[in-house]
């Protein structure tokens, strides 16, 4: 069973330090896409992948391989729990698995 309750308002569910927070200055393409960086360099499923990051008027735009869906999700996850994204394009493709003869 969900310990939270799904349909929950986001001020109950939310576990960023950023949600909810007044906003005093609205963070900039370039420190947004900085964050995102950050985290995917961190990130067990995105750190060995290289992975391209662009920011346009707070829009997030993904791209590059991966090795795995889980990757590929880890990395949009990253980019939308980033303040001040309104919106992710992830564009990562999935590396195909080499064929075994």
């Amino acid at each position: 069973m969900f310990p939270l309750n799904p349909w929950t308002y986001p001020d109950q569910r939310y576990y960023y330090g950023w949600w909810g927070a007044p906003v005093t200055t609205e963070p900039t393409d370039g420190q947004i896409k900085s964050r995102i960086v950050d985290r995917l360099r961190e990130n067990p499923y995105t750190k060995d992948s290289e992975l391209k990051v662009d920011v346009k008027q707070h829009v997030v735009i993904l791209g590059g391989e991966v090795p795995s869906w889980l990757a590929k999700r880890a990395a949009g996850d990253d980019a939308w729990d980033t303040e001040g994204v309104a919106d992710v394009s992830n564009q990562i493709k999935i590396r195909p698995e080499p064929e075994v003869r």
